[in-house]
C-alpha cells in the first residue's frame, strides 16, 4: 500500500501530490492534475526499477510524514469521486494504472486543500 499526502505547493496556486513510500511527487494547478502527475511518476519509477533491478522503496522527508499524520488524524481523506476521475483518465494512458488503484488507498489532504475535494466528515 502506498501512502499519499496532497498539500499546497510553495508556488502559489499549485498543489503537490507526494507519495511517502517512494518519495515521488506530482505538481499541478489542480488537485486532479497533481495526482495524475504522481501516477505517471510512480509508473515511470516502477518500470525503471523492473528494468534495472533497482530498489523501489525510498521514503519522503520527515515534514511530509508530519503533514500526512496530521491530515490522517483530522480525517482529511481525498474524496473517492476525485480519485475515481483520476484513475479513469490514467487508465487511458498508463499501463499500470489499474494496479496502482489498488495500492493508493491512503490519500489524504492537508489544510489548504479545498473541502469539496475531501470525503464528507
Amino acid at each position: 500500500m502506498l501512502r499519499v499526502c496532497v498539500y499546497p505547493s510553495d508556488e502559489a496556486g499549485y498543489f503537490v501530490a507526494h507519495c511517502l513510500d517512494l518519495d515521488l511527487v506530482g505538481e499541478d494547478k489542480t488537485l486532479e492534475g497533481a495526482l495524475s502527475e504522481l501516477l505517471e511518476a510512480i509508473e515511470t519509477q516502477i518500470e525503471a526499477c523492473e528494468e534495472t533491478g533497482a530498489r523501489l522503496e525510498r521514503f519522503a522527508p520527515p515534514f511530509v510524514w508530519k503533514y500526512y499524520r496530521d491530515a490522517q488524524k483530522a480525517g482529511r481523506k481525498i474524496a473517492d469521486e476525485l480519485m475515481e476521475r483520476v484513475f479513469r483518465k490514467a487508465n487511458a494512458r498508463l499501463q499500470c494504472a489499474r494496479r496502482l488503484q489498488n495500492l493508493l488507498e491512503n490519500v489524504v489532504g492537508t489544510r489548504g486543500i479545498p473541502d469539496e475535494c475531501l470525503m464528507p466528515a
